[in-house]
């Protein structure tokens, strides 16, 4: 699989070389970039710079956004993670008291009688099942 990803990777990157290649005239003109808000004190013009390095620049600042906004996902689920280990070692805690009480009421022989009249009441009683065998059937002895 990382091969196939390089190998894509390796298309895509060729793929961009070719076209600005073909259009270098095109990436290798300087412009000027102006802001204008139609306010005299707010006209600001960007120096020259090459097409490409607009490109650059752009491309960067989308990168940085990216990796900002990563970042505020993964602290926000570490500290989501935080909350739910906090919550389940409660309940871990929770289950353990529980289990010692069981115990307890396990242990004390008025209760454990109690328990068990009630799950013999509860289960319902099976009937053995018959062999063939115990019947009386020789059909497959006989073969």
């Amino acid at each position: 699989m990382k091969k196939i990803k390089y190998l894509l990777w390796l298309i895509i990157l060729g793929l961009l070389g070719i076209l600005i290649y073909q259009n270098l005239d095109y990436f290798m003109t300087t412009r000027a970039l102006k802001f204008d808000l139609k306010i005299a004190s707010w006209n600001w013009t960007i120096p020259e710079l090459q097409n490409i390095a607009y490109f650059g620049i752009c491309f960067l600042l989308g990168l940085i956004l990216a990796g900002l906004k990563g970042f505020v996902v993964k602290l926000r689920l570490k500290k989501e993670i935080k909350t739910k280990d906090a919550a389940a070692a409660s309940l871990k805690e929770q289950v353990n008291t529980l289990k010692t009480e069981l115990e307890v009421f396990q242990h004390d022989p008025y209760i454990k009688k109690e328990m068990e009249e009630k799950t013999i009441g509860e289960l319902p009683v099976l009937d053995q099942p018959e062999n063939d065998n115990e019947k009386g059937d020789k059909s497959d002895a006989a073969g």
